[in-house]
């Protein structure tokens, strides 16, 4: 009986997963819209996006603290009941402050949905957690493919992004209607962690290796999500259709690469996997950037180092900090975000200043940056290495 009440559990958290990547990456759709719809420019944008990533941030460490002291299933409602308010904020949005507010709040409820799915799965009696990691991470993907590819051929064909944020909420609204009725685990409360040593977690150099390794990780796939389409409609004037294309194309494979990227790293080890996987990340990218147009292509390709890269680096946390390692992998999370919400902006920023093209090798610089700390964690993490 236990196993069946998994299973549903599981694919609810695949299909949440799938509904938080829709809310979450049709914005990336939505700028050369937004821009002409309320009349503001690249740096209005990348301030929407610092927006955005400061409402993840900061909901990502209270999520943490939340799922200890009310649970999992109560976090998981509380944020699509705020991604729902949000959606109806977006849906209305008179003006651009009201687009703002509403975006803080998805990313709000984005962020609680997430680190509850990602804590509830250590609760799950099954044999293969790290596997089943990569595999509902992966489904971020399928939601963004989906939500970019068919965001963008409806905007093509003459729809409103008010009516895209209309369905959404209406798949929101049931999402949070079938919560009532899953079975969700919760921790026995005997298995409350040790009091924080913050002395010990902020003095380790490792935290900052960590933060630096997996915020300019995210940095580079969340600027590519956010920021690819927009780069191809400004550079090589693609219409809402085609950039849409090449976007979905990275997150689709990014998607496949993700689902089964668990076996690889399990076979070539997991560091070894993330320096791999950065490296010819970055040589794709790069590449893509350098041949014009006929290199987008290259940089869609790239999605397929890109995709086993964070669920990895946060799996290895908890070995390298075995006291602590929810706190502390919140932490690194947490002030992560941070750093690609700085990216992105000056990414938005760049674009008014120097052009899209130029300002969109922040990319590639920041897996460079990414490379160089996975590398330094690795020769650091020699007695606690995971193969």
């Amino acid at each position: 009986m236990q196993s069946i009440k998994n299973k549903k559990t599981i694919g609810f958290l695949f299909l949440l997963m799938i509904l938080v990547s829709m809310g979450d990456n049709v914005r990336g759709v939505f700028i050369p819209v937004f821009k002409k719809e309320f009349g503001v420019d690249d740096t209005s944008m990348g301030l929407m996006l610092i927006i955005s990533s400061l409402g993840y941030m900061t909901f990502t460490f209270i999520g943490g603290i939340l799922c200890d002291k009310i649970g999992q299933k109560k976090v998981l409602k509380i944020g699509m009941a705020s991604c729902i308010i949000s959606l109806i904020l977006l849906f209305y949005s008179p003006n651009f402050i009201v687009l703002l507010i509403g975006m803080f709040i998805i990313n709000m409820g984005v962020s609680l949905i997430v680190i509850s799915i990602n804590t509830l799965i250590p609760l799950l009696a099954i044999s293969f957690q790290a596997i089943l990691m990569n595999m509902i991470h992966s489904f971020y993907g399928v939601g963004a493919t989906i939500t970019q590819r068919g965001s963008g051929y409806m905007l093509y064909e003459g729809f409103s992004f008010r009516t895209i944020y209309m369905i959404l909420i209406f798949l929101f609204l049931i999402a949070f209607l079938i919560s009532f009725i899953i079975k969700i685990p919760e921790k026995n409360k005997d298995e409350v962690e040790k009091s924080i040593n913050w002395n010990i977690i902020l003095k380790n150099k490792m935290t900052y290796f960590y933060i630096l390794a997996l915020g300019l990780y995210i940095s580079a796939e969340m600027s590519t999500g956010n920021w690819f389409i927009n780069f191809m409609q400004t550079t090589y004037n693609f219409n809402e259709n085609k950039s849409a294309l090449y976007s979905s194309v990275f997150l689709g494979i990014f998607t496949i690469g993700r689902f089964f990227g668990g076996f690889v790293v399990e076979k070539v080890g997991h560091f070894k996997s993330v320096m791999i996987s950065l490296f010819f990340a970055t040589i794709l990218y790069t590449s893509g950037l350098l041949l014009g147009s006929k290199g987008l292509i290259i940089i869609s390709f790239s999605g397929i180092f890109f995709s086993i890269v964070f669920p990895t680096i946060v799996v290895t946390i908890s070995k390298v900090f075995p006291n602590n390692s929810s706190f502390v992998t919140g932490i690194v999370v947490s002030i992560a975000s941070g750093i690609s919400m700085i990216v992105n902006f000056l990414i938005g920023y760049f674009n008014d200043i120097i052009g899209t093209y130029g300002s969109f090798y922040i990319i590639p610089i920041a897996l460079v940056i990414s490379t160089i700390f996975s590398i330094i964690i690795f020769l650091n993490t020699k007695d606690v290495r995971l193969n």
